[in-house]
């Protein structure tokens, strides 16, 4: 509880909702130990039976296991800065477990009109404004009337809901403007530029997840994250303008090689490969 009361309420750690579900987890398996007497196998032994849980009749992903292990190896962490425990981290001791991490879906045209004509009304802003600029989930979500300007055409994301703890301004596009503009007649006396169905405040993260997979599903375009949407946000960027750099500022990317990583051969290169491959002497 000091644990979690510490990175929500103390350095506000947007994460925390994930650490109390991650803490859920190891309690129900180190509930009993004491921090001293946690050893490295009895962490290998919670990679193991996690490994063989399931959720709606899915295995938990290595990558799920490796949030919550990254949790316990923060706890006790903590309690070492509080003098609550002594030695050694055993986390640090455990080879994280292998991600094959699922492949970044990029949106056609096509898709992102069908995805856009099957939108509830409350949520087809929310989607234009992440394919309009790349921004997460949660400072989607999190956004302020108060951080929406009109006038200079931009939006800006404070520190405390930048995932890289940095304030970042993200300009405002002409179309996404009008969007704004009309979202501002509908929500402009709240707080929050986005609301749910029943006008209150988006909770968290996972309080769109549902709804949006339901949209995407009647859209008929297979399995989509929402975080896909800025991963096409960031390849449409660099295939059209060509400009990294500009990307990458926009995105909030600490480093270039994060963006660089959205760059594809363009279709001179895909040419050039095949003259070569097909030339004879």
């Amino acid at each position: 509880d000091e644990y979690l009361s510490y990175k929500k309420d103390v350095i506000r750690n947007r994460s925390w909702k994930r650490n109390e579900n991650s803490m859920r987890h190891l309690i129900n398996f180190f509930g009993d130990y004491k921090l001293s007497s946690i050893t490295p196998s009895d962490i290998i032994d919670y990679q193991n039976k996690r490994l063989k849980d399931t959720i709606n009749n899915h295995p938990i992903k290595p990558a799920t296991v490796n949030r919550e292990l990254a949790c316990l190896r923060s706890l006790f962490n903590f309690a070492k800065q509080r003098n609550k425990f002594f030695g050694e981290n055993p986390v640090s001791k455990v080879k994280f477990l292998e991600e094959n991490n699922q492949m970044e879906r990029i949106l056609s045209y096509d898709e992102e009109e069908r995805l856009l004509n099957s939108c509830p009304s409350y949520i087809k802003p929310i989607v234009i404004t992440a394919l309009g600029t790349g921004m997460r989930k949660m400072e989607i979500l999190s956004l302020k009337w108060e951080n929406v300007d009109l006038t200079n055409n931009v939006i800006i994301i404070e520190a405390t809901n930048s995932k890289t703890k940095k304030k970042k301004l993200v300009p405002i596009s002409s179309k996404l403007k009008n969007e704004l503009l009309k979202q501002k007649l509908k929500t402009g006396y709240q707080e929050y530029v986005f609301l749910t169905s029943k006008g209150a405040n988006f909770k968290g993260p996972d309080s769109l997840t549902k709804v949006f997979h339901n949209v995407c599903k009647d859209a008929g375009i297979g399995k989509i994250r929402f975080h896909d949407l800025r991963h096409t946000f960031a390849t449409r960027g660099i295939e059209l303008t060509g400009n990294v750099v500009a990307v990458s500022k926009i995105l909030g990317h600490r480093d270039l090689q994060t963006t660089m990583r959205y760059v594809h051969p363009d279709k001179s290169l895909f040419e050039t490969v095949e003259r070569i491959s097909n030339h004879k002497s």
